[in-house]
């Protein structure tokens, strides 16, 4: 031990000997603009660290620098980064210029470029960091908490399954309401890229900055910028980490004891005898969990969640270049295994953004990008498993003590079916994806572009669903399910293809500024889709067509396509930067609709006023660094309704008649030739100030009203056909929303603190007078998507109490739910149904804190929702629904001596409790600890020594705890439903960063 130690100490003072290491002097200086007014808080940095300083009020700064050459790089907001290489002296004196490109820039992707001077309209931007900085699979569910008016909710934790859904400032639409999601300037799917490789997510809000877009912006437009190389010379770059998952929910199952007990209660509370005699009670008591085989006592949440959970990504970058050609070759891997076995999701990325200049007036971009992903799950599906695992009493058998499967419920085994009951694979591969960009510029003020965008997918799908034998412990077989073996095989492949040419002209006249963007686009794609399946496989291990039985084989297949022909423009005008106006407009075409329909025109205008730079706030501009006013209002359309659905469409099949198969056409659904465009009008004021260079707010006011929504009305029973399609419905969405950025550097302590919040209100306003029926509708006067139900009054607490109250279902005792009767005629029926809770947020937000110390950083994000409802029902709340067994938390049921309980008196098969109703609806607001990440980057003395120019290590954790008053054991971002999701999962993991 001594020897051990003295090595180390020598080791130690050895390393700190070395030239160099410890050696550092002090530097001060002071930092102006280029009038020679001092800045203060420029971030100063030693290059390629994090350690550094900001300079004073005064623009001084004072910072501790190695001995040898250092190289200081000098940065704030709207002026250029300067790098000053430090000589022996030890003071030195920095001017720095505007930015013009910085400060007047925003991308927009595929129109060209827009000016932040002029941005008029409602843009949010995520920045890649804390995009990367998220462990998942799926990039859109990196984006919760990070922009204003952008909720995303995660509703599964499952490898491939668990992308966040998107809404943009609420739902307008009773049909899709994804927004819009352009890469590079073509349309795709945020969750084909690898986080690592987006270098910047703008997300379009209001009709003026995405009416551009046309007939598809109507949900919000998503722009993703990848990374580009932009250094000369030759760089690599390697990013990955390896953690592990757990749940982060999962109800609390009662043992075999306590469920015996428990049913006896609900036996007797019913007017039956008690199902389980006491002495089997008390020999499941003796016996202690020895002889599983005749006192089962079966932990199936144990049993079953046997998966690694582990999983691993690693990304690597290879970037240079210099003169006339860049380039960033890029290689991701991304491996997720479930915590069930059977379940995961593996992703392999190829792509190469290359950046060509021929001449001055000539350049050219080629991006090409190679994607294959693969997901697993049991065959039966991860609800299947998780709805048996949590149903299933304790004291059914899983495993018998010879190893072989228990009978399970009969038959029903989720052991079983996780490890062996067959396999879903979702295949996409291969997937590729090229996007070239041809730019020339004939005269100064003038850039004509042209791009052409082929993609290429192949999707293939197999569900092979496997007989399994179950077991009793004598060894004789009690069920085989299925029956036979199924495998169904779906392959698609689709082509898309995308053409676009713009003409940009810009132009100023002393102090009027110009810019004009021309530009016409056609899109279209095309897919075959053909499915296979057969039965009866004697060799399971080999699962594929032929191996199968021909006896019942059957296959279908079909084809389909869609294009979209488009024009688009746009004028920006500003005067000396201080009075902005921009015009947009876009004319889609689209074969969805019929002719006399298939255009539609969105236009949009936007104007603001740069207060900040009139000549009366000239003596605050150190303090109100910026501050502009701006307004908006445009038109936006949707046309995601599926294909063609104004043609009459037979469908062609084949039936059985007189014991012969006959080839039969039908016409089963009303044709609307008249249907067209959905249309969102919306108008947004907003304003934009910053404080000191340290304090950005910008805060919007919006209102959104969407017309036309395609909807089934209502038609009479005698025409003997499905209604059709109609542009019937109006839904408004109203609200604000607030974005708070604020940055300061304290000598070698950095930080910045960002937080936004948002509020909307969703109503359907008018959907002709349809109230459709379930557990979510959507009825005039409140949201879409509410839940629906009887209200709940409490629990009966005697028999007069229910003598003096309308008539409910079945036999009602004290302890049931008590329903109003909201018409008065003394009968809880349907007609008391009423609108009892919403299920779209009507408050979203969002803090991230960025900190770094010397080579320390860190990293939070918390986010959430407020003012929601969540609904779970059956077997995921009731206790004993349809014969299942109950959750430790219904052991607060009501008796007459707990009158005050949680839950009803319990009872099987009584149908009162088990009626949608508010009784179970739960506050599903949150607030939740959605990232966390620490790390630590090596002084550049030792990263040097092994040729790397950065070398950081990292620790992350995900989903760590959530604050929520949802019910115990669920997870609250899956609000509705039965509670068999797969839950949400805490992430650990540690990782490394390293450059060459």
């Amino acid at each position: 031990m001594k020897k051990t130690m003295k090595i180390s100490f020598m080791f130690l003072l050895c390393l700190f000997a070395l030239p160099g290491f410890a050696q550092e002097r002090i530097i001060t200086g002071n930092v102006t603009d280029e009038e020679g007014v001092p800045l203060p808080g420029v971030a100063v940095l030693i290059k390629s660290t994090s350690t550094g300083t900001a300079t004073d009020f005064d623009g001084n700064f004072s910072l501790k620098i190695p001995e040898n050459d250092t190289t200081l790089v000098f940065s704030f907001l709207g002026y250029t980064k300067q790098e000053v290489t430090v000589g022996e002296s030890p003071e030195i004196t920095v001017s720095l210029t505007p930015d013009l490109t910085s400060l007047n820039e925003v991308v927009v992707v595929g129109f060209g470029k827009q000016k932040k001077v002029n941005l008029t309209g409602s843009v949010s931007e995520i920045s890649d960091q804390n995009i990367s900085n998220r462990p998942v699979g799926q990039a859109s569910a990196a984006l919760q908490g990070l922009a204003p008016g952008v909720t995303v909710s995660q509703s599964s934790g499952r490898p491939g399954g668990d992308a966040g859904t998107i809404r943009i400032r609420g739902v307008g639409t009773l049909s899709s309401a994804n927004p819009l999601v352009i890469i590079d300037g073509v349309e795709g799917d945020l969750n084909n890229l690898d986080p690592n490789m987006i270098a910047s997510i703008s997300v379009l809000k209001d009709a003026a900055s995405a009416s551009i877009y046309g007939s598809r912006a109507a949900n919000g437009v998503i722009l993703v910028t990848t990374k580009r190389s932009e250094d000369d010379g030759l760089a690599i770059n390697y990013k990955g980490y390896v953690g592990w998952q757990e749940p982060t929910n999962l109800p609390d199952m009662v043992d075999a004891v306590d469920h015996m007990r428990l049913t006896n209660v609900a036996y007797v509370n019913t007017g039956r005898e008690p199902l389980y005699p006491e002495e089997l009670i008390q020999n499941y008591i003796a016996d202690g969990g020895v002889d599983t085989d005749t006192y089962p006592d079966t932990d199936w949440q144990k049993e079953v969640l046997t998966g690694s959970g582990l999983m691993n990504s690693h990304f690597l970058t290879l970037s240079g270049g210099g003169g006339k050609v860049r380039f960033m070759t890029s290689f991701g891997y991304f491996d997720q295994k479930g915590i069930i076995e059977n379940s995961g999701f593996t992703r392999l990325t190829l792509r190469n953004n290359m950046d060509i200049k021929f001449s001055e007036k000539f350049d050219l971009s080629i991006d090409l990008q190679l994607l294959s992903k693969v997901t697993e799950e049991p065959g039966r599906s991860t609800s299947s498993v998780f709805h048996w695992m949590n149903r299933i009493p304790a004291n059914q058998p899983g495993i018998n003590l010879d190893g072989s499967y228990g009978e399970g419920w009969n038959g029903a085994n989720p052991i079983a079916f996780s490890k062996e009951g067959g396999l879903r694979k979702n295949s996409s591969y291969p997937r590729i994806q090229l996007n070239s960009t041809f730019n020339y510029r004939p005269v100064n003020d003038l850039e004509l572009s042209l791009t052409i965008a082929p993609r290429f997918a192949e999707y293939s799908n197999d569900e092979f669903y496997g007989s399994i034998d179950t077991y009793h412990p004598d060894g004789t077989v009690a069920n085989t399910s299925p029956a036979r073996s199924t495998l169904t095989r779906e392959v698609s492949r689709s082509l898309y293809n995308n053409l676009r040419a713009t003409a940009t002209y810009e132009k100023a006249f002393g102090d009027h500024n110009f810019k004009v963007l021309l530009g016409a686009s056609r899109e279209d794609y095309q897919n075959k889709y053909l499915s296979a399946s057969r039965d009866d496989f004697p060799l399971p291990e080999y699962p594929v067509l032929d191996t199968g039985s021909a006896e019942n084989q059957q296959n279908s297949g079909n084809e389909s396509e869609w294009a979209l022909q488009s024009f688009f423009g746009r004028i920006n005008y500003d005067y000396k930067q201080k009075y902005l106006l921009e015009i947009n407009s876009r004319y889609d075409g689209s074969s969805r609709f019929s002719k006399g329909n298939k255009y539609g025109f969105f236009p949009s205008l936007s104007a603001g006023w740069r207060i900040s730079e009139e000549s009366f706030m000239k003596p605050l501009k150190n303090t109100l660094t910026e501050l502009k006013l701006r307004g908006s209002w445009g038109l936006l359309g949707n046309q995601d309704i599926g294909n063609y659905p104004f043609t009459t469409s037979i469908a062609i099949g084949t039936y059985s008649f007189n014991k012969q198969i006959v080839n039969m056409a039908a016409l089963n659904t009303m044709a609307n030739s008249e249907i067209s465009w959905e249309t969102t009008e919306m108008i947004d004021v907003g304003i934009d100030f910053t404080l000191f260079s340290k304090l950005s707010v910008t805060a919007d006011y919006y209102s959104r009203e969407t017309r036309d929504i395609l909807y089934d009305l209502n038609i009479p029973l005698t025409i003997g056909l499905a209604a059709p399609t109609q542009n019937a419905g109006v839904v408004t969405n109203k609200g604000w929303e607030v974005g708070v950025t604020y940055r300061e550097a304290i000598d070698d302590f950095h930080f910045d603190i960002n937080f936004n919040i948002s509020d909307v209100t969703n109503r359907v306003v008018d959907l002709r007078g349809v109230n459709r029926t379930g557990l979510t509708v959507s009825r005039e006067g409140h949201s879409i998507n509410s839940i629906w139900g009887l209200e709940s009054l409490g629990l009966f607490q005697s028999e007069e109490e229910i003598e003096n109250h309308a008539t409910q279902f079945g036999n009602v005792a004290p302890g049931d739910i008590k329903y109003r009767d909201q018409n008065g005629d003394g009968i809880i029926n349907d007609d008391d149904n009423v609108i009892i809770g919403s299920t779209i947020p009507r408050y979203t937000f969002g803090a991230i804190l960025n900190a770094a110390y010397k080579g320390f950083d860190f990293n939070v994000v918390i986010q959430g929702v407020g003012k929601a409802d969540g609904y779970l029902y059956q077997q995921g709340i009731m206790p004993f629904f349809n014969g299942g067994t109950v959750q430790e938390q219904h052991k607060d049921y009501w008796t007459p001596e707990n009158t005050d309980a949680a839950f009803p008196r319990l009872t099987i098969s009584e149908a009162n409790n088990e009626k949608n109703s508010s009784f179970w609806v739960k506050d599903a607001s949150y607030a939740r600890l959605k990232n966390i990440q620490i790390g630590y980057t090596l002084p550049r003395q030792i990263s040097t020594r092994i040729g790397a120019n950065k070398i950081r290590l990292y620790a992350t954790g995900q989903n760590l705890f959530t604050i929520d008053n949802f019910w115990k054991g669920y997870d609250v971002e899956a609000p509705v439903g039965r509670g068999d999701v797969y839950p949400q999962v805490k992430v650990y993991n540690i990782g490394l960063d390293i450059n060459f």
